[in-house]
């Protein structure tokens, strides 16, 4: 069920293989999520996990380097 505050405007579409959509529709079973909100559900918690935030921060770059603090 959707959030009655989320606007869900945008749309995204790709194409998987045969092998990535059994195992979609797996994870998403043990979830007992439909394959939307079993994506949206995975990508906020890697975004969680990187600290990256939301809109306002950008995810780092395939490949970037992360500088040390000092």
């Amino acid at each position: 069920m959707q959030h009655p505050d989320v606007a869900r405007e945008r749309l995204f579409t790709m194409r998987m293989s045969e092998d990535e959509a059994v195992r979609m529709e797996a994870v998403a079973a043990h979830y007992a999520l439909n394959a939307a909100s079993l994506i949206r559900m995975l990508i906020k918690r890697e975004a969680d996990t990187l600290d990256v935030g939301g809109a306002a921060k950008e995810a780092p770059k395939h490949g970037a380097k992360k500088t040390a603090k000092k």
